[in-house]
């Protein structure tokens, strides 16, 4: 059979490729071999964050819902591309925006984006509702924290902003996409994924709980007090934060030991990206009470640098090319037995490039290391690039792939990971 390949896990792999060439650029740029390109690096974030995640959250989220028993029902083909044109066209209008400084065409780009998102968001909620399992709740808190993140754009590129002024938006804007929106959606797929995919239960559903409402609540706090300006609403929410994130990373590594199987590159990324996530923790009370003493500007540029790179092109890493192979040929569906069979396991030449290159990027926010942080930066950022390539390999062969492959499937016993967490 013919394998039938999802739009938008293509526009996150092409997204992603660009995202890789406009890197290569950066780093020629830092070589001073090209002159540089006006705003390149929030470009490059934003190819991997609206370009490549949003594109294949867009077009997982249905299929997540239906993976975990919260719907039996389907997006309709003419919503599902609704939302795809109008992601894709204004995204691209918004980075045309954003690359010439035009505030007004980046505002209709990101209109479109934000039209796109309202649109996924009822698709979500229909199909939700009569929802049926823990792990359903978290996609469906999950769009609600990147309508907050867009608007928090929006105030940006309008200069309307509220206590925190400018850089509190900025700050509300990152934790709502990466914290809230992204976290939750990842907190879900692992908590299903890491069992299904290892054909077992869920080590301490008990905890699932406490991973959501630590996730949801730290979230809002994270969120909330940069805008507000309001310190102890940061650091409150950060706290939960933590205690929700723990809860998540004892279930997967339970789970993993619990299943027998070896360690791999996948959880190996996993662990990985969740490090990253972290990192940030406790230099932000020493950033927000020592302005004058600790060097904020570098560890914000090093904290944004291992979100977007430590942590979500590494789950991306982990998991997309698992969701391009387990695409069953029928529209805005996905097998995840199928994938289990079919996906290519990340290499650790992947993982381990793409974490030392973190830690080189992370070096250049503290002050011993400031005499070469131009060094550290090219360096961390060409090992990034190489992971990046190697992980563009295995999506695309994942993405493409004949349907055929990987031998019969149906003979691989179901996961009953879910049902453990009910």
């Amino acid at each position: 059979m013919q394998k039938r390949i999802d739009p938008f896990l293509t526009m996150a792999s092409l997204y992603l490729s660009v995202g890789l060439l406009a890197l290569l650029g950066r780093l020629t740029t830092g070589m001073g071999l090209t002159e540089t390109l006006p705003r390149l690096r929030w470009l490059l974030i934003h190819f991997v964050t609206i370009g490549a995640m949003t594109q294949a959250l867009f077009g997982l989220l249905p299929s997540l819902l239906a993976s975990v028993g919260a719907t039996e029902s389907r997006p309709t083909n003419a919503s599902r591309w609704r939302q795809w044109l109008l992601l894709n066209v204004g995204f691209p209008t918004l980075l045309v925006g954003m690359a010439a400084g035009s505030t007004t065409t980046a505002v209709v780009g990101g209109s479109f984006v934000l039209l796109a998102l309202v649109s996924l968001t009822v698709t979500v909620f229909r199909l939700s509702s009569r929802p049926r399992g823990r792990l359903g709740r978290f996609y469906r808190t999950a769009p609600w924290f990147l309508v907050v993140g867009v608007s928090m754009a929006f105030g940006m590129l309008l200069d309307v902003h509220g206590p925190g002024g400018y850089f509190g938006s900025i700050e509300a804007h990152v934790h709502a996409n990466v914290w809230g929106f992204l976290a939750l959606v990842a907190a879900g797929t692992l908590l299903h994924l890491v069992p299904a995919l290892d054909g077992t239960t869920l080590r301490y559903p008990t905890l699932v709980p406490v991973t959501y409402w630590g996730l949801t609540l730290g979230a809002i706090g994270l969120v909330s007090g940069p805008w507000l300006a309001f310190h102890a609403l940061t650091f409150g929410g950060l706290s939960v934060y933590v205690v929700g994130t723990v809860a998540l990373l004892v279930n997967v590594v339970g789970t993993r030991r619990a299943s027998g199987c070896r360690p791999d590159a996948r959880i190996g990324h996993v662990l990985g990206a969740y490090l990253w996530l972290v990192v940030p923790v406790p230099f932000a009370p020493l950033v927000l009470l020592f302005p004058t003493v600790v060097p904020g500007a570098p560890i914000e540029t090093a904290a944004i640098n291992g979100l977007v790179f430590g942590w979500m092109l590494q789950l991306a890493m982990a998991f997309l090319p698992v969701a391009a192979a387990s695409t069953d040929g029928r529209p805005w569906s996905f097998d995840l037995e199928a994938a289990a069979e079919r996906a290519i396991s990340p290499s650790w030449v992947e993982l381990g490039s793409l974490n030392v290159g973190m830690v080189a990027i992370w070096l250049t926010a503290l002050p011993p290391f400031s005499g070469i942080a131009d060094a550290l930066t090219l360096g961390g950022f060409s090992l990034v690039a190489l992971a990046w390539g190697v992980f563009l390999r295995e999506l695309w062969t994942a993405l493409v792939a004949d349907s055929g492959r990987g031998g019969n499937v149906s003979e691989r016993p179901r996961s009953t990971g879910e049902s453990a967490a009910d």
